[in-house]
């Protein structure tokens, strides 16, 4: 039996509009012509949830969204398709968590414990949880505005010192800079040349030891030292000291007497010390002496006697 051509071109019409619409729900998520379930869930907000997102049970992937739709007072109505085969209890809350560290937004269904279970296109409770994302920003907002405040506080601050600190202000904290850099390097030396001479340093040392090493043992030696020096002390300050001076001071008198008179004349020593005509005869007699020792002289060697001049 032969087709007609009119009947081919209606059956690759019908067949072309089913392919058509059945790729258009495929592609839009829904669950045309497939073993899934309806269910609703609504949310304040689906930021980074698509649609065509997983829907999960403890990790498994058991449904997709297949709608998202704006409603004015409930937020954002959410569409899943879920296989028949997975029976959904009352009391099950889908809640909106983020899909990993980067990823988006997919719908977890924590499976609630009631016997009886949630019908097709019922509405499911719902529940949003933040991720680490959303929790990492909402704690560095706030850091984020205060450290715009600091920096602004920061600005001012510089401001305020750049005035305070004038041309000639700057220039003294460089030379006292300086100063103090030069300061390290003499500390430099002057820990250079201690360590140069360390050992003339332990030599001192060692004789610094020594020395208090004799002197403790020499200990008894300096003792007897004091003592005798105390004795000596002790002997002075019990001395006749007075009447001993005043004796010399009655000789000295007496002398002072014996040489006035010598020099007055009186007396052999004073008439020998003032006659002028002793003292020449007295030189003329040893010049004589000089000249003629024999006359006053005689030596007799070997028994014969000299002649006298």
């Amino acid at each position: 039996m032969s087709i007609s051509k009119e009947v081919r071109i209606g059956l690759l019409a019908s067949i072309s509009l089913v392919v058509f619409f059945t790729g258009f729900y495929f592609l839009k998520g829904s669950a045309f012509l497939s073993n899934e379930n309806t269910y609703y869930c609504n949310y304040s907000s689906v930021d980074g949830l698509l649609n065509s997102a997983n829907v999960e049970i403890r990790g498994l992937i058991v449904g997709h969204v297949t709608a998202l739709d704006l409603e004015d007072e409930r937020g954002v109505k959410v569409t899943i398709a879920v296989k028949k085969n997975i029976s959904i209890p009352q009391g099950t809350v889908a809640t909106l968590v983020s899909d990993g560290l980067l990823g988006g937004k997919i719908i977890r269904l924590d499976l609630g414990k009631s016997k009886s279970f949630a019908e097709t296109k019922s509405t499911l409770v719902t529940a949003e949880e933040a991720g680490a994302i959303d929790n990492l920003t909402t704690e560095i907002t706030p850091l984020i505005k205060s450290l715009k405040t600091t920096v602004a506080s920061l600005d001012t601050i510089i401001a305020g010192v750049n005035v305070v600190l004038g041309e000639d202000n700057r220039n003294g904290i460089k030379g006292t800079i300086r100063s103090i850099n030069a300061t390290a390097e003499n500390l430099e030396k002057m820990t250079r040349t201690l360590s140069t001479e360390t050992e003339s340093v332990k030599g001192i040392l060692h004789n610094a030891n020594s020395f208090s090493a004799n002197l403790a043992k020499n200990n008894d030696t300096i003792t007897r030292i004091i003592n005798n020096f105390s004795g000596i002390s002790n002997q002075l300050a019990n001395a006749p000291l007075q009447k001993t001076i005043t004796q010399f001071e009655n000789v000295s008198t007496q002398l002072n007497g014996v040489v006035g008179k010598i020099n007055n004349g009186e007396g052999s020593m004073g008439a020998l010390m003032n006659n002028k005509d002793l003292y020449n005869n007295m030189n003329a007699l040893l010049s004589d002496l000089k000249a003629h020792p024999s006359r006053y002289i005689n030596v007799t060697i070997f028994g014969k006697k000299q002649k006298k001049d």
